[in-house]
């Protein structure tokens, strides 16, 4: 793997102005960093580094295999726009990723799609600094 900021970097000169403001008001470069070092260093030895030391007992086999699926989805930019939201992680899964990144949900609403399908518009706010994030997800 490229260094994170040679990759975000990439990502970022592939985007419009418009994604680029939406993106930079959703804290992409710290999600993209956080998920790039998850997939890059596994959980264990990111647990090592990580302030809160997360993930922790709470996250099980299954949440870290859909918190794979959702930073690898965050690394090409997924999760910020309805139109391009996160996929095939569930409502768990959406949570346990944000969480990993020390964000808490807020708000959430959800919109019917199709007639099993629903989109969530999911508000966190760090868990620090307080900032807030909205992010999609397909459910």
């Amino acid at each position: 793997m490229k260094s994170v900021s040679k990759d975000l970097d990439i990502l970022m000169k592939k985007l419009s102005d418009d994604d680029l403001k939406l993106l930079s008001n959703n804290r992409f470069p710290y999600v993209f960093t956080k998920a790039h070092f998850f997939l890059r260093d596994g959980p264990e030895a990111y647990k090592k580094i990580d302030a809160f030391n997360l993930p922790d007992n709470s996250f099980s086999n299954i949440d870290i295999e859909n918190i794979k699926t959702g930073c690898k989805q965050i690394l090409i930019g997924k999760g910020f726009r309805k139109e391009f939201p996160l996929e095939g992680i569930g409502i768990r899964g959406f949570y346990k990723l944000f969480e990993l990144f020390h964000f808490e949900m807020i708000n959430q609403i959800s919109y019917k799609i199709h007639d099993v399908k629903s989109l969530d518009k999911i508000t966190f706010e760090h868990k620090v600094d307080k900032s807030k994030i909205e992010c999609y997800n397909i459910v």
